[in-house]
C-alpha cells in the first residue's frame, strides 16, 4: 500500500535516527554528530557518520547513506513498506488500513501475532526452568547446543502434559476460537481441547519482520513424527517462509563478500552452521523449495548454495527444485556432503574450517545435474541419451538468461557427443510448444544497450548542496538561469524534484529528512545524503560559495555560446553565405570583449 508523505513524515519524526542506529551498532559522539565503524563495509577508522540535526547518516568510506528508512532497509534487508511498518509499530502509529484486509481481519491477524509471541515466550521459559525444561536441555546438550544457541534462536520446550499451553493462553485472555485458529491447540471428537506440541524441543519460526509466526517441534523421545511443524495460518505460509531468514539477511547485508545464501534442510543443521560462523544460512520448513521462496531469497542474495545430506545425494536429490533458481534468474550451486553426514554432523566431526574448505567444492547446478543424470542413465544408450537430453532441455526452457542457455547447450553437446545445432533445434521446438520464443542463438539476440554513467559536475553538486540547506538560493538561481539544464543525471533529477517540492510546500519548513522521504530511488538518496553532510561555517562562506558557483556557470555558459558561434561560422563559410558569416563574427567579437 502506498502511504502519503504526511504519514511517512509523521513516522519518521517520531523515530530518532540516533536511537534506531545505536540499537544495531555502537555510536560515539564526535562534536555535533555521531560516528561508528560502518556496518556495511570493513574498516578500522570510523567513517560512518550520523547527523542528529538532519536525521541522516552517511558513510564517507563506501558512500552509503540516507534517512532512518534507508538504514533499516539496508541493514535489515527490508523493502520500504516493511521498514515503515516496523518503525510505525515502534512508536505506536497506526497506519491506514491496507485494502487487502478489512479492519476485523486486520484485528484477527494482530491477535494471531500476539498469540504466537506469548506461546514462544512460554516455551522458552519452560526450557530455561530448572525442572520443567530439564529433558529439553538434556537433548540439546547431547547435540552440542547450549545457552548461546538457546537465546539466539529463542528455543523452547513443550511439556509432555496435554493442556499446559492451552491453560496458559486462556489465562492471557485468548478465546478458544483464536486458539484453534492458531494451529497450536486441537480439539478431539469429544470436544476436549489439547496442546498440539507435547514433549518437544520447540523452534520458533520468525518472519523477516522478526515476528513469531509458527513453530517446529522436535520429539525428544520416540514419538512420531520426529519433526512436527505448525499448520498454515493467515500469518504463516510454508511456500514463502524459511527458518532463520530474519538473521541471515542481516549477515548478508553486512558482508563484503558476494551476497550468498546457504540452504539446508533441518533446524539443527541451520543452527549449527550459524553458531560456527556461517550466518548466511536458512532452512526449508519441511517442504520443497518453491518459486515464492526463491523470489524472496533474491531480495537478500544473488546466489544460493544448496546443501544436500550425504545420504540424499545423486538420485534422491530434488533436481526439479534446483531448476526453480534458474527459472527465477538466481544463481545456484550445489554441495553434497560426504556419505553419512548432514551439516550438523559434519561440523561437529570435522570442524568449521573443514566446512569452509568443503564449500569451495560447490558445483554449478548444471554440473551437478549432469553428474546425477549420467549416474542414472547410460549416455551411450539411445534411451539413456534421450532421457538426459529431455531432462536438460526442460531445464533450459525455464532459464530466462540467454547467455546461460548458450553456455549450457555447448557444454551438454560436448559431454553427450552430439551436435549443438541439434540440441538447439530440439529446444526451439520445445519452446514453441510451450508458447515461448524460438530463437536462442547469441548472434540473433539484440544487444543490451547500457547507458553511459553521467558524471555529476562539481559546480552543480555545490549548488545543490547550498539549495538543499538554504532553499532561498533556488529562487535566486532561477532568476539568474531560468532555462539552465543540469548536466548531471542525478543533479538534474534532484534539482527538478526540489523545485517541485518548493512550489508545493513552505520552503522554510522542509527538513532534510523530509526531502529524502520524497526520493524513492536508493541511489539518489545516497547521493543527497552526501550533499546534506556538507556544513557551512558562516553566512559569508556560503554566500561566497554561491557567488563562485554562479560565476563558474556563467563562464561555462559563455564558453558554450562561443563554441556554438564558432560552429555556426564554419557552417556558414562552407555554405558560402558571407552575410551570415559576418553576422556571426560580429556577435562573436562582441561576446569576446564583454566583461566576465
Amino acid at each position: 500500500m502506498a502511504y502519503n508523505d504526511q504519514v511517512v513524515d509523521q513516522v519518521q519524526s517520531l523515530n530518532d535516527i540516533v536511537e534506531i542506529i545505536s540499537s544495531y551498532i555502537p555510536l560515539k559522539r564526535a562534536g555535533r554528530n555521531f560516528k561508528a565503524n560502518c556496518p556495511f563495509h570493513s574498516e578500522k577508522t570510523p567513517s560512518f557518520v550520523v547527523n542528529p540535526d538532519k536525521q541522516i547518516f552517511h558513510c564517507f568510506g563506501c558512500g552509503v547513506g540516507g534517512d532512518v528508512f534507508s538504514f533499516l532497509m539496508k541493514y535489515e534487508q527490508m523493502n520500504f513498506p516493511e521498514a515503515l511498518r516496523k518503525l510505525a509499530e515502534r512508536v505506536h502509529v497506526v497506519l491506514p488500513e491496507s485494502k487487502k484486509f478489512s479492519t476485523p481481519e486486520r484485528s484477527q491477524l494482530e491477535r494471531l501475532y500476539q498469540l504466537y509471541t506469548v506461546a514462544a515466550e512460554f516455551y522458552h521459559t519452560n526450557l530455561k526452568h530448572p525442572k520443567l525444561g530439564e529433558a529439553g536441555r538434556t537433548y540439546l546438550e547431547k547435540r552440542g547446543f547450549g545457552t548461546s544457541e538457546t537465546e539466539t534462536f529463542r528455543l523452547g520446550f513443550a511439556l509432555s502434559e496435554w493442556r499446559t499451553l492451552y491453560e496458559h493462553l486462556s489465562k492471557k485472555g485468548f478465546q478458544d476460537q483464536e486458539l484453534l485458529r492458531s494451529g497450536l491447540i486441537g480439539r478431539s471428537a469429544q470436544g476436549t481441547t489439547y496442546d498440539i506440541f507435547r514433549n518437544r524441543v520447540m523452534f520458533p519460526i520468525f518472519s523477516t519482520q522478526e515476528k513469531v509466526i509458527a513453530f517446529g517441534g522436535r520429539a525428544i523421545a520416540d514419538e512420531t513424527p520426529k519433526y512436527l511443524n505448525s499448520p498454515e495460518t493467515p500469518i504463516f505460509k510454508k511456500r514463502k517462509e524459511m527458518y532463520c531468514l530474519h538473521l541471515a539477511k542481516r549477515a548478508i547485508a553486512t558482508s563484503e563478500e558476494i551476497r550468498r545464501m546457504m540452504i539446508v534442510e533441518g533446524y539443527l543443521d541451520c543452527i549449527r552452521l550459524y553458531a560456527n560462523g556461517f550466518q548466511n544460512v536458512v532452512a526449508t520448513l519441511g517442504t520443497s523449495l518453491t518459486n515464492e521462496h526463491v523470489r524472496i531469497l533474491k531480495r537478500y542474495a544473488d546466489e544460493a548454495i544448496v546443501l544436500f545430506d550425504g545420504d540424499k545425494a545423486g538420485e534422491q536429490a530434488s533436481l526439479r527444485g534446483l531448476d526453480i533458481f534458474l527459472e527465477e534468474g538466481m544463481g545456484v550451486k550445489v554441495l553434497c556432503l560426504p556419505k553419512g553426514f548432514d551439516p550438523d554432523d559434519f561440523i561437529r566431526s570435522k570442524g568449521a574450517q573443514a566446512m569452509t574448505e568443503l564449500l569451495k567444492q560447490s558445483q554449478d547446478v548444471f554440473d551437478f545435474k549432469l553428474q546425477v543424470l549420467l549416474s542414472r542413465y547410460n549416455k551411450s544408450d539411445s534411451l539413456g541419451l534421450l532421457k538426459i537430453t529431455s531432462e536438460f532441455l526442460d531445464t533450459f526452457a525455464r532459464i530466462q538468461t540467454p547467455v546461460l542457455v548458450d553456455r549450457y547447450l555447448k557444454k551438454l553437446a560436448v559431454t553427450l557427443g552430439v551436435e549443438e545445432g541439434s540440441l538447439r533445434s530440439e529446444l526451439n521446438k520445445l519452446k514453441v510448444k510451450q508458447g515461448g520464443v524460438a530463437k536462442l542463438t547469441l548472434r540473433e539476440a539484440k544487444p543490451i544497450l547500457v547507458a553511459k554513467k553521467t558524471e555529476q559536475p562539481p559546480v552543480e553538486k555545490l549548488l545543490l548542496s547550498l539549495m538543499i540547506h538554504y532553499p532561498s538560493y533556488i529562487r535566486m538561481f532561477l532568476e539568474l538561469f531560468p532555462n539552465y539544464a543540469f548536466l548531471g543525471d542525478k543533479t538534474r533529477e534532484i534539482f527538478n524534484l526540489f523545485c517541485q517540492i518548493i512550489r508545493e510546500s513552505d520552503e522554510t519548513k522542509l527538513s532534510a529528512s523530509q526531502l529524502l522521504n520524497r526520493i524513492k530511488e536508493e541511489g539518489l538518496k545516497i547521493f543527497v545524503s552526501e550533499l546534506l553532510m556538507n556544513e557551512w561555517s558562516s553566512g559569508d562562506d556560503r554566500e561566497q560559495a554561491f557567488q563562485d558557483a554562479i560565476r563558474t556557470l556563467k563562464m561555462q555558459e559563455r564558453a558554450g555560446r562561443l563554441r556554438t558561434l564558432r560552429n555556426q561560422i564554419s557552417q556558414a563559410e562552407e555554405a558560402g553565405d558571407q552575410d551570415l558569416v559576418l553576422k556571426y563574427m560580429k556577435t562573436y567579437q562582441e561576446m569576446l570583449v564583454q566583461p566576465d
